[in-house]
């Protein structure tokens, strides 16, 4: 059967494929912490929340995350506009055309985030528990409906099925059998990255029981989600096509390669974070369990690339469209975007600085 794909804007490509691969990975892989930052850190606020209260830390703990999710969920949104053009710059005849058969779903991510977005602001603000759990499961369906919409990228011999079934723009991929696994991939890997937050949040804090008490609370976060992501980690590579399987069981040095320093480096992660409760051990552990969960996060945004271009070698290469480079223009956006980031960690420091001091107050420590 005859596949039929878009063929590509005959607009060449603004900049070489490797720069624009290079910053799609780049501007993905800071959203993605972001996102894990807001998503995994409302579930664990929630939680937080309710063993607050026998447990004056895990009070804390969620007052803390209730006051910052706002300004994570803002700049989640702002860096994943950056990650989807790119990718519609490289794939966009791809994702133009799942983005059709998803169509309502997909219009609708905008306002349901606009909701979810003054939902926390109203969690924040009047302490709600329930505004909390509508935020979080509002992140929740996006993150399906995005995992729906990347998952039918990927396979675009189900389109013109899907078409012919109806034009309505209703066609959630939930046929896909690597669905559901790269769901709770995804899911997982929120509250193993929020839990390094909280272990962030310890290395911050000047209450030496309580930074005692986050240190251990985030490294049993990071290292139950991590445990169970393996599970399901390889759940989802066995349900990969053979090709693209095949890939990480040794076709491709470079891909297994990657994939077993991925894992190395989660148990790495899990290993260091377990001990650096211990006061003994100083920053130093706390700080290579930091760095080696952070890498393992930053190299599986590459095995996911990796996986996208293997499931669409037999359908389209980027490497083939025509390139025009517009260096003025990338010039100018490598200024913003590094300004940005400036601003954006500026902006992070004064918080932080701000809400510690409200903290204080509030505990009668001014």
């Amino acid at each position: 059967m005859q596949i039929p794909i878009p063929t590509p804007d005959p607009m060449p490509l603004p900049g070489p494929l490797w720069l624009l691969r290079t910053l799609s990975l780049l501007t993905f892989c800071l959203h993605m912490v972001l996102m894990n930052f807001a998503l995994g850190g409302g579930v664990i606020a929630i939680v937080s929340a309710l063993q607050g209260k026998n447990d004056p830390h895990a009070a804390r703990l969620a007052r803390q995350f209730r006051g910052m999710l706002p300004v994570l969920v803002a700049f989640t949104i702002t860096l994943g506009v950056a990650a989807l053009l790119f990718v519609q710059v490289m794939y966009g005849q791809m994702l133009y055309s799942s983005s059709v058969l998803l169509g309502v779903p997909w219009m609708a991510v905008i306002p349901i985030l606009i909701i979810g977005y003054y939902a926390f602001y109203w969690s924040a603000l009047k302490e709600s528990q329930g505004a909390l759990w509508f935020a979080v499961i509002v992140l929740a369906w996006i993150g399906f409906t995005l995992s729906n919409n990347m998952t039918l990228m990927l396979t675009p011999e189900r389109w013109l099925t899907f078409y012919r079934d109806s034009t309505a723009g209703f066609h959630l991929n939930l046929g896909e059998p690597t669905l559901v696994p790269r769901y709770l991939h995804m899911a997982l890997g929120a509250l193993a990255v929020a839990g390094l937050f909280v272990v962030i949040l310890g290395l911050r804090e000047r209450d030496q029981q309580y930074k005692e008490w986050l240190v251990r609370h985030g490294g049993l976060w990071f290292a139950g989600a991590t445990m169970t992501n393996v599970l399901v980690g390889f759940w989802f590579l066995l349900v990969l096509p053979e090709r693209v399987r095949s890939l990480f069981l040794g076709r491709s040095g470079l891909a297994a390669g990657l994939l077993a320093v991925t894992i190395l480096l989660a148990l790495a992660a899990m290993v260091h974070l377990l001990t650096a409760a211990n006061p003994k051990k100083g920053n130093t552990t706390t700080i290579i369990g930091l760095a080696s969960g952070f890498l393992a996060a930053a190299v599986m945004v590459y095995v996911r690339d990796m996986v996208r271009s293997e499931y669409l070698k037999p359908y389209f290469d980027p490497a083939t469209l025509k390139v025009a480079p517009q260096w003025s223009v990338i010039g100018i956006f490598l200024v913003l975007f590094i300004g940005g980031l400036a601003t954006v960690y500026w902006m992070l420091t004064k918080l932080a600085a701000a809400r510690k001091l409200t903290l204080r107050a509030a505990a009668g420590q001014d």
